[in-house]
């Protein structure tokens, strides 16, 4: 895992390492809903909450759509792209296989941590904002590993929703795009872990680099 070192809060994020899935899924694959076996995958999130200390029964996340609707942890299954919570030992995942898993703390005040999944859609429509705003104060946040500039072609339709210095020979930062609207959003400190999930094909699933057949890491997250 590699974890964020935010006093007050537990993050971190997985990699494809450390799992019981097998074949395309090998091996800490975190979703059935591409083909793996449920019972693996189960454990497979087991893993990930025991190796932060946090209770799986708790474990919260959401049913990803490309959305910018940010829910308060506690239920499985709802639609949305972010989660949010001031519980002290709440867990919360979410899952990226290309796209960018953001963590939100906020530093002053109460305790109040939101994940959000953002992809270029995601992005453009606002999950950033809407994670920083849900909570509020002074807020600090981390960009983990996505899809880097170094693989993520596109066309003008995506390239042209972004600041013209995002697109460098058709390839997007979204690195760079995730910075910039969480600074724009009032974020203080911006992290970045700046690893790619399509070139390290031994440490991560992509979505990019082999289609819907694959499995996912995510990023899990709880208020301390």
């Amino acid at each position: 895992m590699i974890t964020w070192d935010q006093p007050g809060y537990v993050v971190a994020f997985t990699t494809r390492v450390g799992g019981v899935s097998d074949g395309i899924y090998e091996s800490l694959n975190l979703t059935a809903r591409t083909g793996d076996d449920a019972a693996r995958v189960e454990e497979n999130r087991r893993r990930v909450c025991a190796e932060v200390e946090l209770a799986y029964e708790r474990l919260s996340f959401n049913r990803q759509v490309h959305a910018t609707t940010v829910n308060p942890a506690g239920a499985r299954g709802e639609p949305g792209d972010g989660l949010w919570s001031d519980e002290p030992g709440q867990p919360m995942l979410a899952f990226a296989a290309d796209c960018l898993p953001i963590a939100i703390a906020r530093t002053d005040g109460e305790r109040r941590l939101a994940l959000v999944h953002a992809g270029w859609r995601g992005l453009r429509g606002g999950i950033v904002a809407a994670g920083v705003a849900v909570v509020g104060g002074e807020t600090a946040a981390v960009v983990g590993p996505a899809i880097g500039p170094c693989c993520y072609e596109v066309g003008d339709e995506v390239s042209s929703q972004f600041d013209a210095d995002l697109t460098v020979d058709g390839h997007l930062d979204l690195w760079s795009a995730a910075e910039r609207a969480l600074l724009q959003a009032g974020v203080a400190s911006v992290e970045r872990v700046d690893l790619c999930t399509c070139c390290n094909p031994d440490l991560f699933f992509s979505h990019r680099r082999s289609g819907r057949e694959r499995g996912v890491q995510g990023m899990i997250g709880a208020v301390a």
